[in-house]
């Protein structure tokens, strides 16, 4: 393979909360130790992922990922969200159950509701829906994982046409609460479908990338089959394919910050050297790959180190503790 451009979001953590020791990572810190650093992204989440696929918006590229047909229209991302009211905010919870049958149940009753307005909503999966209207429009919305779990209240659509789209949010919430399917999985102990978080709004595109295959975490491999790209099931597989220039992702390590747990990131940390890091440093050494791209957000910072095969004899590179790379 000729390049592998690998995404390992929350590798290095803020200075504040990193461990001074974080044992068991002789192989990421011998790589780190021989990297070459690299100017970082602009971008992060699916935003980037699209930016490296060759594509400005995420949700035409989502929903060609996920079968539909976006054509000329204006896209949106308007994926199920939960709303949890607290005294001083309130949160904004993604990822809620869902069957695909009642996704097309609430799909179909917001298409009655909006079909005067131009406006149509698209289930084909259960988690991931979308809203297609003719009219381009000048809004920027946060991606939903940029969001997720914080304060909604902070997070309003900027832009000509944010007013817009602060509206048809707030209708569509009025909708929601009084549907009877909410009140059945309320009786089912299930979270309410609260609102639609509306965000990577654009118009379909010819793409121009750079990778001819692509996987690793789902959101990457729906983004790649819209692409056009091979996903090949793992990374093993990805390396024995024949592909020449391809991106993966590895998105274990937010869970385990989020729940403010430590050592389980440092778990995770280790997993990901083992099952990701170690095999590509070998593949470095074999001749199989030739040149490697780490990329990580961590916050707002984003790191990138990059390696080629001769780079593995740099041994005069000290290796340090991963926290010596703390944002």
């Amino acid at each position: 393979m000729e390049h592998l451009h690998l995404l390992i979001p929350e590798l290095f953590l803020p200075a504040d909360i990193a461990p001074a020791q974080q044992p068991g990572l002789r192989v990421l810190e011998t790589m780190l130790a021989r990297a070459r650093p690299l100017p970082p992204a602009a971008t992060r989440d699916e935003t980037r992922l699209c930016e490296l696929l060759g594509s400005v918006a995420v949700a035409p590229l989502r929903a060609a990922g996920d079968g539909l047909t976006p054509a000329a229209d204006y896209w949106m991302c308007a994926d199920p969200v939960a709303l949890q009211r607290q005294p001083a905010r309130v949160m904004l919870l993604p990822g809620l159950p869902c069957e695909l049958a009642q996704a097309q149940a609430f799909c179909a009753a917001l298409n009655e509701h909006f079909a005067a307005d131009g406006i149509r909503f698209h289930t084909p999966h259960a988690q991931r829906w979308y809203l297609s209207c003719a009219d381009a429009s000048e809004v920027q919305m946060p991606t939903l994982s940029a969001v997720a779990w914080q304060d909604v209240r902070m997070q309003l659509p900027q832009g000509r046409d944010a007013l817009r789209w602060q509206a048809l949010g707030n209708e569509i919430q009025m909708l929601l609460h009084g549907h009877p399917l909410n009140q059945a999985r309320s009786a089912a102990g299930l979270p309410t479908i609260d609102s639609l978080w509306l965000w990577g709004g654009g118009r379909a595109q010819t793409l121009h990338g750079r990778f001819d295959a692509a996987g690793g975490e789902e959101a990457l491999q729906v983004l790649a089959r819209g692409a056009g790209l091979a996903v090949p099931a793992d990374l093993s597989s990805l390396l024995a394919s024949g592909a020449q220039r391809a991106l993966w992702s590895v998105d274990v390590l937010h869970a385990a910050l989020a729940r403010h747990d430590l050592p389980g990131w440092l778990a995770a940390v280790q997993a990901v050297q083992e099952q990701v890091l170690q095999p590509l440093w070998q593949a470095l050494g074999e001749g199989r790959l030739r040149s490697l791209t780490l990329e990580s957000a961590s916050g707002p910072v984003v790191r990138s180190f990059a390696w080629q095969p001769s780079d593995r004899w740099r041994v005069w590179r000290r290796r340090q503790p991963l926290s010596a790379y703390s944002v």
